[in-house]
């Protein structure tokens, strides 16, 4: 039967980590991305996002320039949609497993992924998400 599992915790405790070990145990049955942060020199520079079939881009950074900020993070909402919102619209048909990695406030900016979410929720399909 399927059913949504949202996992939730202090930054840094493991939640990409989980994510990623589900990913591997469903293969190409599950879809979804995660994200990690972008470090130089041991500080956070940003973040970036990451597909389950491999896409990856920028979801937010110091040095971006945009009219969405989360703290010092310009969050690039368009690249986002692009790279992980869109793809996942188009195939909801053909998967078991739909992985979010952050249902955060960067991502929130996105309204194509609140509608992907809120979509998500009442679907036949096992979610599995975490949420900042």
């Amino acid at each position: 039967m399927p059913a949504n599992i949202l996992i939730t915790g202090r930054p840094g405790i493991g939640k990409t980590t989980i994510i990623k070990k589900v990913a591997a145990h469903f293969g190409n049955r599950a879809r979804g991305f995660y994200t990690e942060e972008i470090r130089k020199q041991g500080k956070r520079q940003g973040f970036s996002v990451t597909t389950l079939s491999g896409e990856s881009g920028l979801l937010a950074h110091v040095d971006v320039q945009s009219p969405y900020r989360v703290g010092k993070y310009g969050v690039l909402v368009a690249d986002f949609e692009q790279i992980a919102v869109i793809p996942l619209f188009q195939n909801l048909r053909d998967i078991d497993l739909i992985i979010l990695d952050e249902i955060g406030k960067m991502e929130l900016f996105s309204s194509r992924f609140v509608e992907l979410v809120l979509t998500l929720i009442d679907f036949p399909i096992l979610l599995f998400a975490s949420l900042m």
